[in-house]
């Protein structure tokens, strides 16, 4: 449940997609506001530009000041078109399944890591998705949910995906459910500045560097962890046994560690 967001139709919706707005935000436990022809700008006033989804016929839509972002599947779509190709994918070999794992996707954000990773793993895994900023996690969360791709196996791989607006500190904290593999994709703390995709939303991101606690926890309840980055010495450092992984050419590494789990 996403408590504290206002859902509010686009200007120009009808009858059934505002019926769609409101059933999705008492979906996600947010408060339906019907229009009445109010601005954009006046919606911020009122609710907070940190609490309002604009329900589109794209689906809900975070619009601020640097842009708007709705749902889409990124370069997910690529990596897939390559995955049809028999081509690798380096966070599937990152991940190295043979056979069905359930895996934690730690830092959703767009999603793109974790609907590659439904797509492409074993036929049986399960993939748990965090998203710690309730913006995000509803639009995410929406594109699991409910986006339709030109592609049933696209789709199906998307409705596979358990999406919670947790912070992922306190999830493993709690967490007394061993996984196969827990990933991090620490983005907001490594930003790419020339990024278009990421300034809507970069402003309200967790900007928090991935700690050793939360490693060491990771590594704890799970047989693998994945760390995404493009300066990995740091945890090299203090894990000298980390392999890092990833494409010869490519700015983007993964430090794979084994956690305590075994079998």
């Amino acid at each position: 449940m996403m408590m504290g967001l206002y859902v509010v139709p686009s200007l120009k919706a009808k009858g059934t997609l505002i019926g769609e707005a409101e059933s999705w935000a008492a979906s996600i436990g947010a408060v339906f506001v019907p229009r009445r022809g109010q601005t954009v700008e006046q919606l911020r006033r009122r609710y907070g530009t940190e609490h309002l989804l604009i329900y589109t016929s794209r689906g809900p839509v975070i619009e601020r000041d640097e842009g708007k972002h709705f749902f889409s599947l990124n370069m997910a779509e690529l990596r897939i078109q390559q995955l049809r190709k028999g081509k690798p994918d380096h966070l599937l070999e990152a991940f190295g399944a043979d056979r069905p794992v359930s895996v934690l996707d730690a830092t959703c954000g767009f999603g793109a890591d974790a609907i590659v990773a439904s797509f492409g793993l074993p036929a049986g895994s399960a993939v748990t998705a965090l998203e710690a900023v309730p913006q995000m996690a509803a639009v995410t969360g929406w594109g699991f949910s409910h986006f339709v791709h030109e592609t049933c196996d696209v789709t199906q791989a998307l409705r596979r995906i358990t999406l919670y607006n947790e912070n992922y500190r306190t999830y493993l904290a709690n967490c007394q459910k061993p996984y196969d593999i827990i990933y991090f994709d620490p983005m907001f703390s490594q930003p790419v500045q020339a990024s278009c995709q990421f300034q809507p939303v970069r402003a309200i991101m967790d900007h928090e560097e991935l700690t050793m606690e939360s490693l060491e926890r990771a590594m704890y309840i799970s047989k693998r962890v994945v760390v995404k980055g493009r300066y990995l010495q740091p945890l090299l450092q203090v894990f000298p046994s980390a392999r890092i992984m990833g494409g010869r050419y490519s700015r983007v590494r993964y430090a794979v560690l084994e956690g305590k789990i075994h079998g």
